[in-house]
């Protein structure tokens, strides 16, 4: 190997994921937004002043909206995910073909 080569710093990615990256945030939003749905409908059970027709009434249209929400969260995040692979894929492939391209002028092919 040659030691008088000019060395090129590795670019900066400014969105990879690492182990508290945007992938991981996203999902920790929507753990929490869940959670905090549940809570909020439960509290709200306890000091409701409404029969219990009503209250069941509300409590399955409150659960109806969380499921509809959940689901949403969850086709939002795979679609962020498939984005996001796409991405990385993409990023990788101009990595390999430049690291060919040094190695070929390097080995001077």
């Amino acid at each position: 190997m040659r030691e008088d080569r000019e060395r090129r710093p590795r670019p900066a990615d400014d969105d990879e994921d690492g182990p508290g990256g945007p992938t991981r945030d996203r999902s920790s939003f929507l753990t929490g937004l869940v959670i905090g749905a549940a809570v909020g409908a439960g509290l709200a059970l306890l000091f409701a002043p409404a029969s219990g027709e009503e209250t069941r009434r509300i409590v399955r249209k409150r659960g109806r909206a969380l499921a509809r929400d959940a689901r949403e969260g969850v086709e939002a995040l795979r679609a962020g995910a498939g984005r996001t692979l796409r991405e990385k894929k993409e990023a990788l492939r101009e990595r390999l073909a430049q690291g060919l391209d040094d190695l070929g002028e390097e080995l001077g092919v």
